[in-house]
């Protein structure tokens, strides 16, 4: 059995810098990510089936493509984003105006660990892209989706992992500069700060995440519940 490389976590919100404002890197995730945020509404669509006029709780939404691609698709869904850079709400919530959806979306700044100021009870649905190898503690951000998600609520959570394959990492290293450019190493590092399927299972039974199932594919890991 190959042996798994130690997870190294990466950097907590992502900001404006001197190398690349959030406007330019909302612009290059758009581009280069396009078809993999309507892969990813498709699929919440799909697998959790969102009940009508559901409200959604996306978590670490960054440009927000992700929930607008989703709400894009649904027109009864109303969206709420809680995010931890102020730069990246600034950003979305532009890309929800120039989207037409100023109105059913709303971005606020916080982190998923403490969800301050959301009572208990309040989505029907809570989903995440990508977001999962940044939460600086799981257990935490999932006894809050537990307490914020109605009882017969459903949750799509989708995220890198870190075990990849042989043919796995031939697509990162080869296939990846070809497809992302320059923001490959964003890529491999958010790889490397990804959990296994069973350092998930993990987390979920001890914190009594009961019907949360998580599947893995080539390159990804998803926590759902329908």
């Amino acid at each position: 059995m190959k042996k798994i490389k130690p997870r190294i976590p990466e950097g907590g919100a992502i900001e404006d810098s001197s190398e690349m404002t959030m406007e330019r890197y909302s612009e290059i995730m758009k581009k280069q990510l396009g078809k993999e945020y309507i892969r990813f509404a498709d699929n919440v669509i799909q697998k959790v089936q969102p009940i009508q006029n559901s409200k959604v709780l996306e978590i670490g939404p960054g440009p927000g493509w992700a929930g607008i691609n989703l709400l894009k698709k649904r027109e009864d869904l109303y969206l709420e984003g809680l995010e931890a850079s102020s730069d990246m709400i600034r950003v979305a919530s532009d890309n929800a105006k120039n989207e037409g959806l100023a109105d059913r979306i709303r971005f606020w700044e916080g982190v998923a660990e403490e969800m301050k100021g959301i009572a208990d009870d309040q989505y029907d649905l809570v989903i995440s892209r990508d977001s999962l190898h940044h939460w600086e503690n799981p257990e935490k951000v999932f006894r809050q989706i537990k307490r914020v998600l109605k009882e017969d609520g459903k949750i799509y959570i989708h995220d890198h992992k870190r075990n990849l394959n042989l043919f796995g990492r031939l697509i990162v290293n080869i296939m990846g500069p070809l497809v992302a450019g320059k923001i490959v190493k964003y890529w491999k590092s958010s790889i490397a700060a990804a959990y296994v399927k069973e350092d998930v299972e993990e987390i979920l039974d001890k914190n009594g995440c009961k019907g949360w199932k998580v599947e893995t594919d080539l390159m990804d890991l998803t926590i759902q519940k329908n």
